[in-house]
C-alpha cells in the first residue's frame, strides 16, 4: 500500500493496493478523508486494485481556490489516468457522490460501474416533495454550523454537522473505527469543508435529463435506518438513472462506510462483475 501525491494535482493524494485486479476507486464524503479507510481493507476486495482517493482540501496542502464539484471530478479523472486504472469501479459516499456522478457524466470512459452510498440531500438529487421539508429542517442547523465555522469553532461545527447527517453517535463510531488521532485531524482540517466544499456542493447542478444519460451501471446504496428523505432520494434517483439498482444495508445509516464496511464491500465486489 502506498500513499503518493500526484505530480500534476499536488493537492490530491491516494493509497493504492496495487495488483492486477479490476481497479476500484473510492471517493470519500465530506468532512472526513478516512470514510473509506475500512472499506479499502476489506477482504471481499482483496482481488481488486483498490485506490482510495484523498480529495483536495483533505491532504494538508491548500486546495485550489474556487474548487468546484467538477474540479474534484477532474482530479479523479486525472488520478485514474495517472495510474492507468481506467475504467474503474467507482464507489462514492455522501458529497463524494456528486463528484462521482460528475465524473461519470464528463468521463464515462473512465467509469466501469458507479456505486453511490447515500448521496447528499441536495436540491438536484432529492425528491422534489422534500425540498421545503429539508429547507425548514436543515436550514437553521446548517446556519449554526456555518456560524461556528466562521468564528473558528471547528469542533462545534464538525459535531453539529455530523450529528445532523449521521446522528448523535458519530464521534463514538468514528473514534472506535478509526482511532482518536484521525478524527482529531479531521476536525482540525475541516475549515475547508465548511468554507469551500459545502458551498461548492450547494452550487452544483445537474439536470434530470443529464442523469438519464449516465452510461455506467449504477448501484444506489441506502441504510434502512436512514430517515425517509434519504430513501425517497434513492427511489427518485433510481427512477432517473436508467437501469439503476438499489441495495439496502440492514441496520445501517449514513455512517455505513464505518459501521458496515464488510456489507458494503460485498455489494461492491458483486456489482458489475458478472
Amino acid at each position: 500500500m502506498t500513499q503518493t501525491t500526484l505530480t500534476r494535482w499536488r493537492a490530491v493524494a491516494y493509497t493504492d493496493s496495487g495488483g492486477d485486479g479490476e481497479p476500484v476507486l473510492l471517493i470519500h464524503g465530506g468532512g472526513l478523508a478516512d470514510w473509506f479507510t475500512p472499506l479499502a481493507a476489506e477482504p471481499a476486495l482483496r482481488d481488486h486494485r483498490v485506490i482510495r482517493m484523498v480529495r483536495a482540501g483533505y491532504t494538508g496542502v491548500p486546495a485550489p481556490a474556487g474548487l468546484t464539484v467538477a474540479g474534484h471530478s477532474e482530479h479523479a479523472a486525472a488520478l485514474l489516468d495517472h495510474l492507468g486504472a481506467a475504467p474503474a469501479h467507482v464507489v462514492a459516499h455522501s458529497s463524494g457522490a456528486t463528484v462521482a456522478l460528475q465524473l461519470a457524466l464528463d468521463h464515462p470512459e473512465a467509469v466501469r460501474t458507479l456505486t453511490l452510498c447515500e448521496p447528499p440531500l441536495v436540491a438536484p438529487l432529492v425528491d422534489p416533495v422534500d425540498h421545503e421539508l429539508l429547507r425548514a429542517a436543515f436550514g437553521p442547523a446548517i446556519g449554526s454550523v456555518m456560524a461556528a465555522a466562521a468564528r473558528g469553532d471547528l469542533p462545534a461545527a464538525f459535531d453539529t454537522f455530523m450529528t445532523l447527517v449521521c446522528g448523535p453517535g458519530h464521534r463514538r463510531v468514528m473514534t472506535e473505527t478509526l482511532g482518536v488521532a484521525p478524527v482529531a485531524d479531521a476536525v482540525a482540517r475541516s475549515r475547508y469543508f465548511f468554507a469551500e466544499e459545502m458551498p461548492a456542493v450547494d452550487a452544483w447542478t445537474v439536470e434530470p435529463a443529464d442523469l438519464g444519460k449516465v452510461r455506467p451501471p449504477v448501484l444506489l446504496v441506502q441504510g434502512d435506518a436512514s430517515p425517509p428523505p434519504v430513501h425517497r432520494l434513492i427511489t427518485h434517483l433510481a427512477g432517473l438513472i436508467p437501469g439503476a439498482t438499489v441495495a439496502t444495508i440492514d441496520g445501517a445509516g449514513h455512517l455505513m462506510p464505518l459501521t458496515d464496511s464488510a456489507s458494503l464491500a460485498q455489494l461492491v465486489a458483486g456489482f458489475g462483475h458478472e
